[in-house]
């Protein structure tokens, strides 16, 4: 045993005195670690003079903070999400993509023109000129490159407005290629840019290479399934409210990846989606749209989240993100490893005293569709009464605070 532990710190001794000697501990965000040399094909250049080095000297500057600063963490940080401090506080650099990932899109661009010894920034530059700017013709031509969740609808209405608040943020030259290379690789910068009015996002503060940064929000649901039942509470009440909101919107946004790690609440209390790249997003206003709600009946599997595109795209409503928040992180059988339970369990016994539908309310939302006298779905009704009761036990138990 005492030979295995002598072996076991020599090898880690080893292996942490390879990585100083190769890497050094602590890793800069310059032109390299930003991806530079791929621009126009990145996401911008306007947060470029707050972070690399050589710009002004007076300018507040961002820099990596905590563990993110040692060069290690890079060979282990498969998300390429790095905690960065800025003037404005705390806050995340994103590279959106795993490394393959940008380098399968950088393939992509060079196989539109197939050529040899591709350089990706003058090819997707000569995509745009090609096509005189025009980003619809663009996407319309090579679907396959320009895919995201956001555009799987009936797009053109979408992409139009997703650009139009793209271009307010970026005015320069090449921002149909910055454009163009966020929607194929990561398209929630884009998503957070046109909707952040809606106070369910963290702010972006911009873009340099490709990387993006964005506020800290704070501690994800997950890391928060130990708090008081009145603060899951109100946790449950805000997701609702998204929920409803996102699905009575200009644009729908239904959500399709409601893990607990997803959502984190700020300092305030106020929750956000963290990971918006999942969000689908439907114009109602399409001709040849079912007009009757569609109902997710959680076809497909009992345990996990199942839904369709087809079924998304081709109604003007459905009760979709009511199943997701209710089924996915309210439930009794939630998907969350961390919270399998859902954020509503073990009510104290006053709630339950006095609010004894809470938990059928709860289950109703989650489960399978019963219809009423007057054939409304029983989901958007057992959320809508939820949520009621919610607000009313919070409110009860703030007055008696």
């Amino acid at each position: 045993m005492r030979n295995r532990r002598r072996i076991l710190f020599v090898c880690g001794t080893s292996l942490i005195l390879t990585v100083y000697i190769l890497y050094g501990w602590n890793q800069s965000l310059d032109g390299n670690f930003m991806e530079l040399p791929s621009c126009p094909a990145c996401y911008g250049q306007n947060l470029c003079s707050k972070i690399l080095q050589y710009h002004n000297s007076t300018v507040p500057r961002i820099e990596l903070s905590g563990i993110s600063r040692l060069k290690v963490t890079k060979l282990v940080n498969l998300k390429n999400v790095y905690y960065v401090s800025s003037d404005k506080g705390a806050a995340v650099l994103k590279k959106l993509a795993h490394d393959s990932e940008l380098w399968e899109f950088d393939k992509k661009i060079c196989d539109i023109n197939e050529r040899i010894n591709c350089n990706v920034s003058e090819t997707l530059d000569y995509l745009v000129k090609k096509n005189n700017n025009d980003i619809t013709e663009i996407v319309d031509q090579y679907p396959s490159v320009f895919a995201s969740d956001g555009i799987v609808c009936n797009h053109s209405r979408i992409l139009q407005y997703l650009y139009r608040k793209y271009t307010e943020m970026d005015t320069g030259p090449n921002k149909q290629q910055h454009f163009l290379t966020m929607l194929a690789i990561n398209f929630e910068p884009l998503l957070i840019n046109a909707f952040h009015h809606t106070s369910w996002f963290p702010a972006l503060h911009g873009m340099c290479g490709r990387v993006i940064v964005e506020d800290y929000v704070g501690p994800t649901l997950s890391q928060l399934s130990h708090v008081s039942w009145l603060e899951r509470a109100d946790y449950a009440r805000q997701l609702l409210e998204m929920a409803q909101e996102f699905s009575s919107a200009e644009f729908r946004l239904y959500l399709t990846d409601v893990s607990l790690d997803n959502f984190a609440v700020d300092t305030k209390g106020k929750v956000k989606i963290i990971d918006a790249e999942n969000i689908v997003l439907v114009d109602p206003s399409v001709r040849g749209l079912e007009t009757t709600e569609h109902i997710n009946k959680g076809i497909g599997c009992q345990d996990c989240f199942s839904f369709s595109y087809e079924d998304l795209c081709g109604h003007t409503s459905t009760d979709h993100n009511f199943f997701a928040v209710c089924k996915g992180m309210l439930s009794s059988t939630a998907y969350s490893q961390d919270l399998p339970v859902g954020l509503l369990h073990s009510p104290p016994s006053w709630v339950t005293d006095v609010y004894p539908s809470l938990k059928t309310d709860v289950e109703d939302c989650a489960g399978h569709i019963n219809l009423n006298i007057h054939h409304l779905p029983r989901r958007r009704e057992a959320a809508l009464h939820l949520h009621s009761q919610l607000v009313n036990i919070l409110r009860e138990a703030l007055l008696h605070s």
